[in-house]
């Protein structure tokens, strides 16, 4: 039976893996884009931020994650100097994306500090995982004292941010493609 834990180092492959899955089909079928969808949005959070970061254990095997900074400046220090540099090596274009993307969450820092991405393979969605991984994950932030999280969903995925809705986030503004929303504790 899958059951939520706390991620560890021996889970960064399984994390990279759920991410690469999950990023859309050149992402599973071609080896350097899902490498570079995971240094974008996966290893530096299970490499550097396991305190707030969560795993769906099936038997040993990552089935989802839910993954957090839950500091912006330390984020975007640690991003740009472990995960770019190597994001580099694999794609200049999508190295200047990746290098710029933390900027996104900054007008919105003061308030929600904290940032999450989350995601499950198929064939554990729409079983109460994700939002039992998001009650996992915003226990642990109101237990740390942070005011509020945030994220960013693609504006046409109309089905997570009702997901996201349910478990208490609000939109804040919708601009370039997607949509930011946050929860303040």
């Amino acid at each position: 039976m899958p059951f939520i834990r706390p991620a560890e180092d021996k889970d960064i492959a399984g994390i990279e893996y759920v991410c690469r899955m999950t990023a859309g089909p050149e992402s599973r079928e071609i080896e350097a884009v899902g490498r570079k969808m995971s240094l974008t949005y996966s290893t530096y959070y299970a490499r550097a931020e396991q305190d707030t970061c969560f795993v769906l254990d099936d038997d040993g095997r990552v089935a989802g994650y839910i993954l957090c900074a839950p500091d912006y400046k330390r984020y975007i220090k640690g991003f740009r100097k472990n995960e770019i540099p190597q994001i580099w090596k694999l794609d200049k274009k999508h190295c200047i994306f990746s290098y710029f993307l933390p900027l996104s969450y900054l007008p919105f820092r003061s308030k929600y500090p904290a940032h999450l991405h989350i995601d499950l393979l198929d064939e554990y969605q729409s079983k109460g995982y994700g939002s039992k991984m998001v009650q996992t994950l915003l226990d642990k932030l109101k237990s740390m004292g942070l005011p509020g999280v945030m994220l960013i969903v693609d504006k046409s995925n109309t089905g997570a941010q009702r997901f996201y809705e349910r478990a208490g986030f609000k939109k804040i503004i919708s601009a370039f493609g997607g949509v930011v929303m946050g929860m303040e504790f």
